[in-house]
């Protein structure tokens, strides 16, 4: 599978990630046309700017009922390597059709290496492709303080989603 082809299915599948600062959703991609993947976000200045909203990996090994990606589910699963993703990101920013970088992920591996995954990533940008620009990475679960802190140094904006089996749970949190 190509970078496109990555592209597509990941930036669709991110569309099921929550982002509050996100000021519409993005509408449905025609052919040829990356820009309908890409999202306006509100930067804390109150600017709105236009971000690539994609997933590292739409693969998880978490078999959350309400989630569409949940691993029990037949899925055509995906994965850009943190090279793959700034390459394909930096093409974009270069077409001036992004300003910034929305990353979350599925969750993969043992402790955060989905996490280690996304933090690569900004890495590259930052380092190889030298990118200033705005930066949200997800904080995904079992995440390392080490790992935290990187992306805390990385990024301009970190979430995490908090999710629970019951209202209980979600009550606890």
């Amino acid at each position: 599978m190509d970078a496109a082809d990555k592209l597509e299915l990941l930036a669709q599948d991110a569309a099921f990630e929550s982002c509050e600062t996100c000021t519409s959703h993005p509408a449905r991609r025609r052919p040829d046309d990356l820009r309908h993947w890409i999202t306006p976000v509100l930067r804390p200045d109150g600017r709105a700017i236009p971000v690539l909203k994609i997933l590292q990996t739409n693969a998880c090994e978490k078999d959350c009922y309400y989630c569409p990606m949940r691993r029990g589910r037949d899925y055509r699963r995906v994965a850009f390597t943190p090279d793959e993703l700034a390459r394909a990101f930096d093409d974009l920013y270069r077409r001036h059709l992004v300003e910034g970088l929305f990353l979350s992920s599925g969750v993969i591996g043992k402790h955060d290496y989905a996490q280690e995954r996304m933090v690569a990533t900004a890495e590259v940008l930052r380092t190889k492709y030298g990118f200033r620009g705005y930066i949200h990475l997800k904080l995904m679960p079992h995440t390392s303080p080490a790992s935290i802190e990187r992306a805390l140094q990385l990024a301009d904006r970190v979430s995490v989603n908090l999710e629970a089996p019951t209202q209980v749970h979600l009550e606890r949190l």
